[in-house]
């Protein structure tokens, strides 16, 4: 049971990195951000997700929003493979703090597309989605 949230943690964040790759793939043109469009899952609104993710909506400084989503899911990974391997976190409260000012982010970004782009990107929500859970996992795995 020791290892069961931490190994749930760590499978959420590879499912936070993957999503986060991909939307960082299409924002530079790797992949077609059509290709986004094209999955069937963004038809949602007059923006689709493939007109939010190369906006410069989607970035701060320069840098995509998905770029820094998948750094910060690369370091929850590596805190949950580190837990997995040592059998404690690797300092618990600056990680609580560090998925805090993430779930902070996800926030911010979740009232963005909704409120202000009016666009339910099903990837960014995804997104989010896992972060909250993340946290609520790592808060139960501290007690």
């Amino acid at each position: 049971m020791k290892h069961l949230i931490p190994g749930i943690i760590g499978l959420l964040a590879l499912l936070g990195l993957a999503d986060s790759t991909y939307l960082a793939l299409a924002h530079f043109g790797v992949i077609s951000p059509l290709s986004v469009e094209s999955s069937g899952l963004c038809q949602l609104a007059v923006r689709t997700c493939g007109s939010v993710i190369v906006s410069p909506d989607a970035t701060i400084a320069g840098l995509p929003h998905a770029v820094i989503g998948a750094g910060y899911f690369a370091v929850i990974v590596g805190a949950a493979a580190i837990r997995l391997l040592t059998g404690r976190w690797f300092a618990p409260w600056e990680t609580l703090a560090f998925l805090i000012a993430g779930l902070a982010f996800s926030a911010y970004l979740t009232q963005e597309l909704l409120l202000r782009l009016h666009v339910p990107c099903p990837f960014c929500l995804t997104a989010h989605a896992i972060n909250a859970v993340v946290i609520a996992l790592y808060a139960i795995s501290l007690r």
